[in-house]
């Protein structure tokens, strides 16, 4: 066939109509691109009109749409703005949804005052309003009595209590469990994100680790230090579906020794669903930390896959994945029990003495510290070393100045040198400090440790106290440390 035929055959008009055909049809979906784009500014304003039905425009973005999301427990916080009426929005995701979908939600955050003013004050939610969801096929069960609950227990809110955390929210009329669990998350991540970066209310850190997973106002932990016990009572936060449930665990020596549980562990389903090893507790016993390794995922939840290698799913074909929630909140408690042991059993005190928290490390029996000491009155902040072996300071020495405005020589060379707290235990120091954590003049005076010179002032007791202090914390928390290994700062 010549170049000529070829133009002239069926196969090249045919070639030719499909090659218009994309031409056009790019073309028009260039153009219809163009027209139906719509930017983040006009997807903010349209989402503002349906949440106040007004023209309410933002005043300061705070965290806009090009921002990176702030990830608190799993959950996000994609946008958040001040508006002209003087109140926060902020827009949050819940994940751990139905099919690990996820739900989000606009919170208005009440407020009086400003922050430039100096004044803000936080009234509580006043409304919650849903913007959209990922893989929610119940999501048309939801109605505006379910958003409308979170703006009613603001007293609650403000008194530092969060949704299924001290405040009980329900779904009402038709059930949509994992939804409605994540809806609470996004709200709770709402909250705690306004707290800490917009009114600025400190967090305090943990005292556990996984402490999420616990209602810890309401569990009991028991330490024993003589028999190396400690018992725990511990009230399990509900998860998803899976409902609140109390845990009796003993450990001793980094091993299980009991654990038993108290009423219902599963809502709506068969308890069987849960193998008695596991709701039984004899799994168990007689394991430590690592022997459950791997129970549960990166999310602190187990899956049928996980329970089938390990032994814990029902002998029986299941048309869903079976109580799998009950029994991540089963193993919850045992991982929290074991993980948490050292730290029941010797707790870390007087850390409020501390600017921040302290490099410890251990080798053998001899625990060495570098504790940066808080400013205390006029006495600066101090970095003191420390080094106690056998329940005695071995070494201690200070880092840079102890004092300031003052003449260094009124704190005594045996305190700022050290001398005086090497081959002492916490018994030779009782006394030093009184009930405030402070030493006097008198005290000084009383154990050597006064400047041998007619002072017009009590000297420089300030900072003499801290210096004491650092000896007192290290010595008071030196079992607490040997126990678990030390921690780096």
């Amino acid at each position: 066939m010549t170049v000529k035929q070829f133009f002239k055959s069926t196969a090249f008009k045919s070639l030719a109509v499909l090659l218009s055909i994309v031409i056009i049809a790019g073309a028009l979906l260039a153009i219809f691109n163009d027209l139906l784009f719509v930017s983040e500014k006009e997807r903010l304003e349209r989402s503002l009109k349906k949440i106040y039905g007004d023209d309410t425009k933002y005043e300061d973005i705070i965290l806009g749409p090009q921002d990176e999301k702030v990830t608190l427990d799993g959950h996000t916080v994609n946008q958040a703005y001040l508006m002209s009426d003087g109140n926060y929005l902020i827009q949050s995701t819940g994940n751990n949804a139905y099919a690990n979908g996820s739900i989000t939600v606009w919170t208005i955050f009440d407020c009086t005052g400003s922050k430039k003013g100096n004044n803000l004050k936080w009234n509580g939610i006043g409304k919650v309003v849903y913007e959209s969801n990922d893989k929610q096929s119940y999501i048309g069960r939801f109605t505006e009595k379910d958003y409308k609950q979170f703006a009613e227990h603001n007293a609650d809110l403000i008194a530092g209590k969060l949704f299924g955390d001290g405040i009980d929210v329900v779904k009402t009329g038709a059930s949509a469990p994992f939804t409605f669990t994540a809806l609470t998350a996004a709200v709770n991540t709402a909250v705690t994100y306004f707290k800490q970066t917009i009114v600025g209310v400190s967090t305090e850190p943990d005292l556990y680790k996984h402490q999420n997973w616990i209602k810890l106002d309401e569990s009991e932990i028991v330490p024993n230090a003589a028999e190396k016990t400690v018992t725990y009572a511990l009230k399990m936060k509900a998860n998803a579906i899976a409902p609140v449930i109390t845990v009796n665990i003993t450990v001793k020596e980094g091993k299980i020794e009991s654990y038993s549980l108290e009423g219902d562990y599963v809502v709506d389903y068969d308890p069987s669903m849960v193998v008695p090893s596991l709701s039984g507790g004899s799994f168990f016993v007689g394991k430590d930390l690592a022997a459950l390794e791997g129970l549960l995922n990166e999310k602190g939840n187990t899956t049928s896959d996980i329970l089938k290698d390990n032994g814990l799913y029902p002998n029986v074909e299941l048309p869903y994945t079976g109580a799998t929630y009950s029994a991540s909140t089963i193993i919850r408690a045992a991982v929290f029990a074991l993980e948490n042991y050292a730290t029941a059993l010797y707790p870390v005190v007087h850390d409020e003495w501390l600017k921040e928290a302290p490099s410890v490390s251990v080798d053998d029996a001899t625990v060495t510290y570098a504790l940066k000491m808080k400013a205390n009155a006029i006495a600066p902040v101090i970095t003191v070393n420390i080094t106690v072996k056998e329940g005695k300071i071995e070494s201690y020495s200070l880092e840079g100045d102890y004092v300031v405005d003052y003449d260094p020589s009124m704190v005594v060379p045996s305190l700022s040198g050290g001398s005086f707290f090497v081959g002492k235990d916490l018994a030779a120091l009782e006394g030093l400090l009184n009930e405030k954590g402070n030493t006097t003049s008198d005290i000084l005076k009383d154990n050597g440790l006064y400047p041998n010179v007619e002072l017009p002032y009590t000297g420089a007791t300030y900072s003499a106290s801290t210096i004491i202090r650092a000896a007192v914390f290290a010595l008071e928390n030196y079992n607490s440390y040997l126990a678990k290994g030390g921690t780096q700062a």
